[in-house]
């Protein structure tokens, strides 16, 4: 059973992952219902956009976004297009790429 979360738990992960995303041009954004609605959520939503001037594409199962999702504890679990399902902490986290280019899950996430 995954654990609750708190708007303070979504914050601490974004806190975790900005430094190493950045450092790739990328930016997490706490989003769902932890901000928009009050109280302790099933799971943490969180949007990575990219810094426009820095980078033109990257999709989630860039190795790069890999390597800075495990240095942060993230656990990757199932790719659907522009939502990736992971676990942290024992949290359940959907990451949500709005730019994706991802439109055949088989030929990109065997």
């Amino acid at each position: 059973m995954s654990k609750i979360a708190t708007v303070e738990d979504g914050v601490r992960l974004c806190k975790q992952l900005y430094p190493l995303l950045k450092t790739v041009g990328l930016f997490p954004a706490l989003s769902g219902g932890l901000l928009y609605k009050e109280g302790e959520r099933k799971d943490i939503d969180i949007v990575i956009f990219r810094h426009r001037q820095d980078l033109e594409a990257f999709e989630m199962n860039d190795v790069i976004v890999q390597v800075c999702f495990k240095a942060c504890g993230v656990e990757i679990t199932n790719f659907y297009g522009f939502v990736t399902k992971a676990k942290w902490e024992g949290f359940d986290v959907d990451f949500f790429n709005p730019e994706t280019k991802i439109t055949n899950l088989e030929d990109v996430y065997e």
